[in-house]
């Protein structure tokens, strides 16, 4: 029991942290606007800052692209991702790339 419990809270937390990661690092022009750190929530390439834009259709991270879920799944396509190893080295890609070139990513 202890094993089992042990096991669904590792996959849990999994799927909280690559959410955590996905949705709120700081680095997406849209959570800077929103706090005012910024003026701009749009991507240098021209679509909104969002981290499900980097991950399907920013012209910057197509290396890492991911087939775009419709509005109605997203919550579904975050869990696929989440528990899926090649979709995760995927996000860690695109994060990693945005960490490295940030002024790549600076509005317009």
């Amino acid at each position: 029991m202890r094993a089992i419990y042990k096991a669904v809270l590792i996959k849990k937390l999994t799927f909280v942290l690559l959410e955590y990661l996905l949705l709120s690092t700081w680095t997406f022009p849209c959570h800077l606007k929103r706090f005012h750190l910024s003026d701009s929530d749009y991507c240098s390439c021209g679509g909104i800052g969002t981290a499900l834009h980097y991950a399907t259709e920013c012209i910057y991270t197509v290396s890492w692209h991911m087939k775009k879920p419709a509005p109605n799944f997203e919550q579904e396509w975050l869990k696929r991702v989440a528990n899926n190893l090649v979709s995760r080295q995927r996000i860690r890609g695109i994060i990693k790339f945005i960490s490295e070139n940030r002024d790549l990513f600076r509005s317009p």
